[in-house]
This record gives structure tokens, C-alpha cells and sequence, in this order.
């Protein structure tokens, strides 16, 4: 993996989805390149369909029982773990991606498996080119990925795109629990490469394997936004994708009908 002093989320991810894009998006051995079997491959899968179903049961247990996704947006799809069970439950599913190779994967991927209601589409900050209107957007275990001077006005932009009376699910990590100490050193290994290099020699990795940098948001910055864009009180659910070094969330969060 080419990666130099100058260290950005954006070169890391593509280079994840150049190298190990199913490593990029689950951080398992199983899932390594060199390592993924036939069996992992569909343990990969498998575990995006129980969680898309675990999604559209928290909607509708919490807010509408007869709910059905027409347009169902997921940012940041990767290799369409979690786009392609959304596109079985939806009319038509977008999927959008900063990597160019995990959209390519992703593509192959909906290939394979006969999903044929799919638009893959590149992701900017702004969204450019997204539209208005989805009823269900989602993104799970990229928002952490991100760091929140850039993750919150993400998250604006992904709430504008939900219609009214549509639905918003995001996970990200909201507090950390560990020491300023270790905090300290892993902004060092987020900003210096060889402090990330003589971690990756430790562990026996890549010298050269970027980060998998991971944030924390402010939960009450989240809540004010979505509230001025015109949504309800969400439902918040504890998460543990980000690991046992934060406090994380999902919010599902409903947009008012007048909104928009």
C-alpha cells in the first residue's frame, strides 16, 4: 500500500479498496486478501443482511410499522456489504463511495449476485450530484472513519437528502474512553507515518498500511443539526462497532413530514 508522510483519509481509503477493500470495511484476518475464502466471503455478506434487517425492525417498531423502502441511499457502500441487502428491500438503492476501487467492487459484487436496482456514484463533502428525496439514508462504520471537522457537515448534507417523513440512520462514535496518553499517541500515528510504521512492524503488518483512523463526534453538535433540518427526536442505540476505546451510537431518526 503506497503511503507517504502526507497522511489523508481519502488516499487511505482508496488504497484500502486498491488492496484489501473487505479488510477496508470489516477489520478481521478472516477478511484479509490474501486470506478470504469462499466461507468468509459469505460470513462478509451474511453479516450486512442481519444488520440492514436490524435496521428496518428498529424503524419499524419505533416509528412506522408498514415501512418500505423506495429510494434508500447508503454512503459510504464500500464493496456493497450493506448496499445490496438495501437494495433487496428497495425499490432502488444508490451507493456512494470516496474510493473508486470499493465502488468498482461494489459493482461487481451487485453483478454477481443479481442486483440489478443500483446506482454507484463518487462521494464528496458536499454530496455534489446526489439528490434530494431518499426515504431511508444510511451509513454505518464510516462516519468514525472521518474526522468530525469534516464528518459534521457530512452529516447535514446526508440529513438534507432524506424526504419528509423519511428516515435517517447513522453510527458513529460519540466519547472516548481511554487515557489522554493514548489518545496523544494515536494522533501521532494518525499524523506522522513512521509513529503508524513502527506500529504496523510491532503487529507484524505492512510497514507502509495506513491507519484506520477512527473519531469521536459531539452527539449534542449531531442532534442540533438534525433538529434545524427539521427532524424528530431520534432513537438511540448503543453500538459497539467502534470498539471497546469509545462510546458509540446508532441514530434512527425520523424527518418531519413538513420538513423539506
Amino acid at each position: 500500500m503506497a503511503q507517504g508522510p502526507n497522511m489523508g483519509t481519502d488516499r487511505d481509503w482508496e488504497a484500502w479498496g486498491r488492496d484489501d477493500p473487505y479488510y477496508g470495511v470489516l477489520s478481521s484476518e478472516q477478511f484479509r486478501t490474501r486470506a478470504l475464502s469462499d466461507e468468509a466471503r459469505n460470513a462478509f455478506f451474511d453479516s450486512g443482511a442481519r444488520h440492514v434487517q436490524r435496521v428496518l425492525t428498529v424503524i419499524r417498531e419505533s416509528f412506522a410499522p408498514d415501512f418500505a423502502p423506495r429510494q434508500s441511499l447508503d454512503f459510504g457502500c464500500g464493496v456493497g456489504r450493506l448496499l445490496i441487502p438495501l437494495a433487496r428491500a428497495s425499490d432502488r438503492a444508490t451507493g456512494i463511495d470516496v474510493s473508486p476501487s470499493m465502488l468498482a467492487e461494489a459493482a461487481r459484487n451487485c453483478a454477481a449476485q443479481g442486483i440489478g436496482n443500483v446506482t454507484l456514484a463518487p462521494s464528496h463533502d458536499r454530496l455534489d450530484g446526489v439528490a434530494a428525496g431518499f426515504d431511508l439514508v444510511h451509513s454505518y462504520i464510516v462516519l468514525q472513519h472521518i474526522p468530525p471537522a469534516r464528518g459534521h457537515g457530512l452529516i447535514a448534507a446526508l440529513a438534507q437528502r432524506v424526504a419528509p417523513d423519511g428516515f435517517l440512520v447513522l453510527q458513529f462514535p460519540h466519547a472516548r474512553t481511554t487515557s489522554w496518553l493514548v489518545n496523544a499517541l494515536t494522533w501521532l500515528r494518525y499524523h506522522f507515518w513512521p509513529a503508524n510504521a513502527v506500529r504496523n512492524l510491532v503487529r507484524g503488518r505492512p510497514l507502509r498500511e495506513p491507519p484506520m483512523q477512527l473519531h469521536a463526534y459531539d452527539l449534542g453538535q449531531v442532534l442540533r443539526t438534525l433538529q434545524d433540518i427539521g427532524f424528530g427526536t431520534p432513537r438511540l442505540l448503543p453500538d459497539a462497532a467502534a470498539g471497546s476505546d469509545f462510546e458509540s451510537t446508532l441514530l434512527v431518526a425520523r424527518r418531519n413530514i413538513e420538513a423539506g
